[in-house]
């Protein structure tokens, strides 16, 4: 890994190790070619026995953990009878270091292959939140998904090169820095890639991802896409009460799309 790899990395990435309680949720390992994968799985009633039709696989941002994972939106899904699977990534938790966007797409593609393996017939969904809306993006524009919520989605490359070309990183600096972001997490382009249904959750006020960066991406799907908007919310801001009904309504309407969504074999 070169000098400015690392210096990407640690611009983006907020990885920690530190033991945390992961309550109901219950641990798996997945190998990948260069190391093991932490995925935290919620199950139904906690009870992985009982019949699931969907599988959703799930993304923290930058400083999140798999542990810390709800069964969102399942409780919302109750029809779709989901199972969910949190992923840390390398570096994040028990998974295998070291942290970088550069394992990013080997860990999402042998968490895909699992998926298959030990759900097979279910409906995938794919869910990212910040940073995380790159890897379900990633999986999305390559692999037969049946629904995508984002929260968020940061395009890095445009965020970099935007933000730091103003301060001492001048004189090119932001702009070979964001070139050390691999191409294959570019979410604009994925995003193009992507015909699964999809549901965009934008923070009104978000300081991190501001809505003009997010809306690069959304209007880059070709599918059907949602968007609401939370008003006055910042980027790590809970849904504002007033919009609860108007939130819940949307994530209906993505699972109601997932429900018959019939996603082509390989995206093109």
């Amino acid at each position: 890994m070169n000098l400015l790899q690392k210096i990407a990395d640690r611009l983006v990435l907020q990885a920690s190790t530190n033991p945390l309680d992961a309550g109901d949720l219950h641990r798996q390992v997945i190998e990948t070619p260069s190391g093991s994968v932490d995925i935290w799985a919620g199950f139904p009633e906690n009870d992985p026995s009982l019949t699931t039709n969907t599988l959703i696989l799930k993304f923290p941002g930058a400083g999140g953990r798999a542990e810390r994972s709800s069964s969102h939106p399942c409780e919302v899904w109750g029809d779709l009878k989901c199972a969910s699977w949190t992923i840390n990534h390398r570096g994040y938790g028990q998974s295998d270091g070291p942290s970088s966007l550069q394992n990013f797409t080997e860990t999402c593609e042998s968490v895909w292959s699992a998926a298959l393996r030990l759900f097979p017939d279910h409906r995938i969904v794919l869910y990212g939140s910040s940073l995380g809306c790159l890897s379900a993006l990633y999986l999305s524009s390559r692999h037969p998904a049946c629904g995508l919520y984002l929260r968020n989605p940061p395009p890095l490359k445009e965020m970099i090169s935007r933000r730091l070309r103003y301060n001492w990183w001048n004189f090119g600096m932001a702009r070979l820095i964001a070139k050390q972001i691999p191409d294959y997490l570019d979410p604009i382009t994925n995003a193009q890639r992507s015909h699964c249904p999809a549901l965009l959750v934008q923070s009104e006020c978000d300081g991190l991802v501001p809505p003009r960066f997010q809306n690069l991406i959304a209007n880059s799907h070709p599918g059907k896409l949602r968007k609401i908007v939370l008003n006055g919310a910042d980027h790590g801001s809970p849904v504002p009460e007033h919009q609860f009904e108007e939130y819940i309504e949307a994530v209906e309407w993505l699972g109601q799309q997932v429900a018959t969504y019939q996603p082509p074999l390989k995206n093109t």
